[in-house]
């Protein structure tokens, strides 16, 4: 990616849609043994944290590895910019509830989609 004149990134790649997406990063994940375990591995999502709040030291050393895993999609893949045909981060016809952005072509929404596929995809071929 390079960056024009005005700071804003020029976008040099093609939107995927959710199955493209989906195929696109098991291919990625699939071909390295190490990221395939830290994919199913529910130590990898979340920050390695006791009940009481503090650090747990004997967590694996992967724990946590996934956590900004959603951002990196949404970022590598272009889900904010206002031209993907698949994703819509704002407008009056996004879909709110209560407040909250429900709508399943929200970058939020549709890399967490994403995410769901693929690790469930990677826990069939492993199981």
């Amino acid at each position: 990616m390079t960056t024009t004149t005005n700071q804003e990134p020029q976008w040099h790649g093609s939107y995927l849609d959710e199955d493209g997406l989906v195929a696109d990063i098991l291919s990625k994940i699939q071909s390295d043994a190490e990221a395939v375990k830290r994919w199913i591995d529910p130590r990898s999502w979340r920050m390695p944290i006791k009940a009481d709040g503090t650090f747990d030291k004997g967590a694996p050393e992967h724990a946590g590895s996934l956590m900004f895993a959603g951002m990196s999609i949404r970022n590598f893949y272009g889900l904010w910019h206002a031209d993907n045909p698949h994703t819509a981060a704002d407008g009056d016809d996004l879909k709110v509830e209560d407040g909250i952005i429900t709508d399943e072509r929200h970058p939020d929404n549709f890399s967490g989609r994403v995410i769901d596929r693929v690790k469930k995809a990677l826990a069939s071929i492993t199981s």
